[in-house]
């Protein structure tokens, strides 16, 4: 029997590992027995960022510490540059999750109409020369 090129699960572009799924799905199906729901595009109902956004934010924020902390600690050019290199690209994924919660904030905003503001009502203003005209007659 020939082996697939690539994972039989479906959309898993990856090139299969053991058993027709990649490391990623082997792994899975090893350590759970069963494959997770990963897909990217599921949101909660209430369009509030997802969970998966927070954890993977809290997640940068560790590798962006223990990057500035090697950063620190490296001697020697090379070495330095490895760390830099590390430090901004987790720095360019944390503001391009951060750029996403913005955006769906702010189409979620648009999208709520804005309540109707009470006008209280407009009073009648009399003119001065009525005001005279009643008080020279009376």
């Amino acid at each position: 029997m020939r082996k697939p090129a690539r994972c039989i699960v479906e959309a898993c572009p990856n090139p299969a590992h053991a058993k027709g799924y990649c490391r990623r799905h082997y792994g899975q199906i090893w350590r759970r027995g069963m494959i997770y729901d990963t897909s990217r595009d599921r949101k909660d109902s209430d369009n509030q960022p997802r969970r998966d956004d927070h954890e993977r934010l809290r997640a940068l924020e560790r590798e962006l510490k223990r990057a500035q902390q090697m950063y620190e600690v490296v001697v020697g050019f090379q070495g330095r540059i490895k760390w830099r290199r590390e430090i901004e690209a987790v720095q360019a994924e944390v503001r391009k999750i951060l750029e996403a919660q913005e955006n769906d904030s702010a189409l979620q905003n648009q999208s709520e109409p804005e309540p109707a503001k009470e006008t209280p009502p407009a009073r009648k203003r009399s003119s001065r020369r009525k005001r005279v005209q009643i008080a020279a007659g009376a």
